[in-house]
């Protein structure tokens, strides 16, 4: 599948330059996120339609973040991640990276839901439906703001401490590292195209809006 542009005015993104693989069984999910990535300036876009086909290929592409959505045929992507993480105690030579940034698209909106994810090792979650905005915040959060990686027996992962967080280090729920960070620089991608692309996500939800509506 072919991205419909690639700007060249994208190239201080956190993005840039960067191997993504993107993972859905939904054609329009996958085109989207494919052409926001290119908006942003990323080097290349792999994809797959499942778990299983998406562990398969990150020996030969090695990507930087993998963008995947929880609920897919076979394997999924929450059931994907804990393979990818557990690579990390147990060495798996499909997988050269166990540490590589996971974002989850989820419809699932329960705080649980979340919690279930981060537990799971991803990096960042995605909640449908999205907006573009939220989509590049979480992906150049995954990429740009990589957090010490934890390996324990009860889990594998990024370091789950935020806000709500206390004990030695945290601050008003927040770790002395993350209070150093400095803040994410802007996106600067084609905006017009940007915009173009919030109109078709807006347009797929309309029905759906309107199914739950009639369900209230």
């Amino acid at each position: 599948m072919n991205s419909s542009f690639r700007p060249v005015n994208a190239t201080d993104t956190p993005l840039a330059g960067a191997r993504v693989l993107v993972i859905d069984d939904h054609s329009f999910t996958i085109r989207l996120v494919k052409d926001v990535l290119y908006a942003c300036g990323v080097g290349a876009v792999h994809t797959a339609l499942d778990g299983g086909e998406g562990v398969a290929m990150l020996r030969s592409i090695q990507p930087q973040l993998v963008v995947t959505d929880w609920r897919m045929p076979g394997l999924d992507g929450l059931a994907m991640t804990r393979l990818i993480r557990e690579a990390a105690l147990t060495p798996d030579p499909r997988i050269p990276d166990p540490q590589v940034p996971i974002v989850l698209l989820s419809a699932h909106t329960s705080a649980r839901a979340v919690e279930t994810a981060r537990r799971a090792g991803v990096n960042e979650v995605v909640v449908k439906p999205f907006t573009i905005a939220a989509l590049l915040q979480k992906m150049q959060a995954a990429i740009s703001q990589t957090r010490p990686f934890v390996v324990t027996d009860t889990y594998i992962g990024p370091d789950r401490r935020r806000r709500t967080d206390t004990g030695p280090g945290v601050i008003h729920g927040r770790r002395l590292t993350d209070l150093a960070r400095p803040e994410l620089p802007a996106i600067s991608a084609s905006e017009s195209v940007l915009k173009l692309l919030q109109a078709e996500l807006d347009e797929l939800d309309r029905p759906q809006k309107a199914a739950r509506g009639r369900r209230r």
